[in-house]
């Protein structure tokens, strides 16, 4: 028997460990004996300060993800490791509360109101209320909603974000949105009102969406009436971020991505061209074009002209901000630069802009402080030629004609007469054709404000708007073709210059006697403005090198100039009791340039009533109910957007007279003078509903309006015996919009997770009630049809034809069409008197939806974030009148595969008409064959981010960088609609009237799918 022998320095050390061993050992059992002894159950119930109990409380054991909530009684039951746990019990609207355990098993926690949270701060007319005294409709949106898209303006950026507010993109970076707040109130002019830090101004394209901290959107009277003549469209107010009591705070923000067409259409290739255009022609009985039957060195050639003009185009965006302050200063400066390019060739914007916001309190009674914007913006717009827009141009193009030509003057190739058509090429507008704007924008202010006495304010404000424009518009000589060619350079400029100064005295007064609270607002101001233009023009036979109007051949100048005065009086009422009974009052008085002599002064008065029912003594034992407001207003608005000098008679000295076989120069009257022309006045009523449920984690806000604008301004019509080329305008028509407006909210805050919903609806009705004279009003009109028709009982600029009815087939009479044949449209006979014309006519459907929503998603969990933004619009149709030159079929150009399924004796179960140059049945004409379903559901937005917080980033920042946060988004990555054109979303083309025209294609823009990383850092 053997045994193992050790060292006896190897035993000893055995040796010396086992001590230390046992008792490690002997450690952790005591230890997890003590453990177990110490683990503790608590429990108990959670209420409010008066009493109700709290179901939903989140309660964690701090440092821990451990925790529970009350359930629906209020109760919580919860194991916690020692009497030294401190539990963490928290809610919505609610101040977090920290509890030590201690020895107790039962601990009941009364929750306190965040009287900060219930005291939520909102920009109202001059000034601001708490949340839970707002009387009126507003829509709120915030800096992180205005900032989550790419955008250049700052209406696009509120699209879908408010009930009630439709924002409709109109085409290449740098164009204006279209905004309508709860529908359409005149043929005139229906935009809303911008006020920027208190300055009525305009030019949003140079206000930097990263510098706002917060827009509110003003819909009813009781909050609009307060901006008088101004007010009827509704207004949006616009605050710019402020600096904060603190060390300076260094923010860099940048993002880059690209930009593609989410959709193309299908066009003819080569040898479909060719077939389609023979049978189109041999069925008129017309020659072919000399090139069909040959195409010699085009034989090759296939020329898609989509994807020689769409491309993947960058957008970038970079901003640099500082902020902080101290008790007598705060300063907010930021620096941003923004670039897009177009997703089609030849259009990009760009802008720099520089905003300095800062106060400085001067002693315990006197602040003063200016808020300014310096910005300049660079954009290079989408050629109209030939009346034209490129989307018609693309889609005209023959296939077999090639891009480029070295040898044709430009480097450029288009159609001869030997291909019997005419479209120009786009890929030579987007490069040779320059249509330019620059533009500079200073808007700024400067305030002081004395606190008189306790409680009374004085504040003067001075501000300024500065535009400075400048149009260039150049096209150089070039011979692409027999149809396209320009023997000279052609040259224009305009430079043009818009100033507004506005004086403004502000007296405010709060004053609380018991529970009765008072808010004074006293406002006397004058606004002004001037704008002037200077055009040139001309022409330069000798060369291309030269690009200003310095010796330029027949050359032109032409200027313009008009100027416009307003002065306000106004007087706001604020008043409640202990917060439960709510009442506001305000009237406005405006006297402005643009009205006769004796309709220069406007009043508009308005009055709303709130009663928070939640607060009263008998709604205490619903305790689900934690907020329940009613609320309705009345009041009139005024809209004097009609254009300057419109009450006056107007020489046009332009004339020219043969007297004793001399032409002398002349001056006549082209319109008659109207003095007793007045501001188009809407008056509008509102009820709302505000409620909230479990603390406010749930939210509901119901509005009914009823909107109705008297006094239209229209021209009325006078024999053309009289002799003036215009009609004199009046104050005759009468327009009604009505509705209701949903906005839903859900809040969730679950330990490290939080979700936050929110969505909106708005439903609209637009109606015409009376046109005073009876006439009806025709909108723009295309091949001799008018696409949209104003009259009495109908919505304003309703889309306006015949219905088509079908296809008429071989042997089928067609004597109520006289130029029909099989294979044509059969019309309506809608008065059924045998014959199809202009009576037969009717309502093809309107622009407006019937509904407009969004919905907004926001998740966080620990360092990550969430957000998914959709939005839609239902019921609306469109004039789809891009489909006229791709299916119309009345002349040899390029078209859609659509026509592929054309009727043909062989073919005659279809709803495409036959093929026919000169189309003698007009089966072209405006009608529903072209009016389509335009609703759409839109997800705008959708992003994922990681912040990494001060704690992560202090090994290798040594507390130098207290946040990153970086992330990824795409925009319009999904689109579901029906509409069969590039893009459902339709504004009005450049030159149409933005109320007549709305909603027709005429080949817009699109909307470009975006997808984009970013990185925000603070300092």
């Amino acid at each position: 028997m053997s045994k193992t022998i050790y060292p006896k320095t190897r035993v000893d050390a055995l040796w010396q460990k086992v001590p230390w061993l046992l008792l490690t050992l002997l450690f952790v059992v005591c230890t997890s004996e003590q453990s177990m002894a110490q683990t503790l159950r608590v429990e108990g119930v959670i209420t409010s300060s008066t009493g109700e109990t709290m179901p939903g409380v989140n309660v964690l054991i701090k440092g821990t993800t451990t925790g529970t909530a009350s359930d629906v009684d209020g109760n919580y039951s919860l194991s916690v490791p020692s009497s030294e746990s401190v539990l963490v019990f928290s809610f919505i609207g609610y101040v977090t509360k920290e509890v030590t355990v201690g020895n107790a098993s039962t601990l009941n926690v009364v929750m306190e109101e965040d009287l900060a949270s219930l005291s939520e701060v909102i920009v109202v007319g001059y000034g601001t209320q708490e949340r839970a005294k707002v009387t009126g409709a507003i829509s709120s949106v915030g800096a992180e909603d205005i900032s989550a898209l790419p955008v250049t303006n700052l209406a696009a950026s509120l699209q879908g974000r408010a009930a009630g507010v439709a924002v409709t993109n109109t085409g290449s970076p740098g164009t204006d949105p279209i905004v309508r707040i709860r529908g359409i109130g005149t043929v005139g002019n229906n935009d809303p009102l911008y006020v920027i830090d208190g300055m009525p101004a305009g030019g949003l394209n140079q206000i930097n969406p990263a510098d706002i901290e917060s827009v509110e959107i003003l819909k009813d009277a009781s909050t609009a009436a307060i901006y008088g003549s101004r007010g009827a469209n509704g207004v949006i107010l616009v605050t710019t971020k402020k600096g904060k009591v603190g060390k300076p705070m260094v923010s860099l923000d940048a993002y880059y991505g690209s930009q593609k067409a989410w959709k193309t259409l299908d066009l003819l290739n080569k040898n479909q061209y060719l077939a389609f255009g023979t049978e189109l022609l041999e069925n008129a009985n017309q020659p072919l074009p000399a090139r069909f039957g040959d195409l010699g060195e085009f034989a090759n050639v296939e020329t898609d002209w989509q994807e020689e003009m769409f491309r993947t185009a960058p957008i970038q965006d970079y901003n640099l901000s500082v902020a902080g302050g101290t008790e007598n200063a705060i300063y907010n400066f930021s620096l941003g630069y923004f670039a897009q390019d177009g997703i089609m060739r030849g259009t990009d914007f760009e802008r720099v802009s520089l905003r300095s916001n800062s106060e400085f309190k001067v002693n315990k009674r006197v602040k003063v402080g200016e808020t300014l914007t310096i910005a300049y913006s660079n954009r290079n717009n989408e050629p109209f030629s030939g009346g034209r827009s490129q989307l018609e141009h693309i889609v005209k193009s023959v296939p077999y004609i090639p891009v480029y030509d070295d040898t044709r003057l430009g480097g450029f190739r288009a159609t001869d007469r030997v291909d019997g058509s005419d479209p120009e090429n786009p890929v030579l507008n987007a490069t040779l054709r320059e249509n330019n704007n620059q533009d500079y924008k200073i808007l700024g202010s400067a305030y002081v404000n004395v606190n008189i006495l306790d409680g009374l304010n004085y504040r003067f404000l001075v501000g300024l708007d500065v535009a400075l424009g400048n149009t260039f518009q150049y096209t150089p000589s070039f011979n692409a073709g027999d149809f396209s060619v320009s023997t000279f350079a052609a040259i224009s400029q305009t430079r043009s210059t818009f100033v507004s100064p506005l004086f403004s005295n502000q007296f405010t007064y709060t004053k609380d006697i018991g529970k009765h609270h008072f808010d004074l607002l006293a406002v006397l101001e004058r606004q002004t403005s001037t704008f002037s233009s200077l055009t040139g023009s001309g022409q330069n036979s000798l060369t291309n090198d030269v690009r200003e109007l310095q010796g330029v051949e027949n050359q032109t100048t032409t200027s313009s100039k008009t100027e416009y005065a307003l002065i306000s009086y106004v007087g706001r009422v604020n008043y409640d009791y202990a917060q439960k009974y709510l009442f506001s009052a305000s009237i406005r008085r405006d006297g402005g340039s643009r009205f006769g002599p004796d309709n220069k002064w406007g009043t508009f008065p308005s009055v709303s009533l709130g009663w928070r029912v939640s607060q009263e003594g008998f709604m205490q034992g619903l305790t689900a109910l934690s907020d329940l407001k009613l609320r309705a207003s009345y009041g009139e608005t005024g809209n004097d957007r009609i254009g300057d000098y419109v009450y006056q008679a107007t020489l046009n000295s332009n004339l020219f007279y043969n007297f004793d076989g001399s032409l002398l120069s002349g001056s006549t009257i082209t319109a008659l003078a109207n003095a007793d022309l007045k501001w188009e006045t809407t008056k509008m009523k509102n009820i709302g509903i505000d409620l909230g449920f479990w603390s406010d984690k749930f939210t509901l806000s119901f509005e009914w309006f009823e909107n109705t604008t008297e006094d239209m301004i229209l021209g009325v019509p006078i024999p053309h015996s009289l002799g003036y080329d215009g009609a004199p305008v009046a104050n005759v028509g009468t327009v009604k919009n009505d509705g209701v407006e949903f906005t839903l909210g859900y809040q969730l805050n679950a330990g490290d997770f939080s979700l936050v919903l929110d969505g909106n609806m708005g439903f609209v009705n637009n109606e015409l009630i009376s046109l005073g004279t009876g006439n009806t009003i025709f909108g723009p009109s295309f091949q001799g049809d008018a696409m949209t028709l104003t009259e009495e009982g109908q919505p304003i600029a309703y889309f306006y034809g015949w219905i088509a009815d079908g296809l008429f087939q071989s042997g089928e009479n067609t004597s109520m069409q006289p130029n029909a044949a099989a294979g044509d449209i059969k019309f309506r006979d809608i008065n059924e008197d045998g014959v199809i014309d202009a009576n037969d006519r009717t309502n093809l459907g309107h622009y407006l939806p019937d509904f407009t929503y969004g919905l907004n998603a926001k998740a966080n969990f620990k360092g990550f974030d969430f957000t998914m933004f959709w939005q839609g619009v239902s019921g609306n149709e469109i004039f789809n009148n891009l489909r006229y030159h791709t299916e119309g079929m009345t002349r040899l150009f390029n078209a859609s595969t659509v026509v592929l399924d054309r009727w043909t004796p062989s073919n005659t179960d279809t709803d495409v008409p036959r093929a026919i140059n000169s189309d003698p049945n007009r089966n072209s004409r405006a009608s529903s064959r072209f009016v389509e379903d335009g609703s759409y559901l839109r997800l705008k937005n959708i992003s994922l981010g990681y912040s990494f917080g001060a704690d992560k980033l202090s090994n290798w920042s040594k507390g130098h960088v207290s946040g990153v946060r970086v992330y990824v988004s795409a925009q319009n990555l999904v689109t579901i609609t029906d509409y069969s054109g590039y893009d459902p979303e339709i504004g009005v083309r450049t030159g149409i009237n933005s109320s007549l025209g709305m909603g027709i294609d005429y080949g817009q823009f699109p909307a470009a799918r975006t997808f984009l990383g970013g990185i925000q850092v603070s300092f």
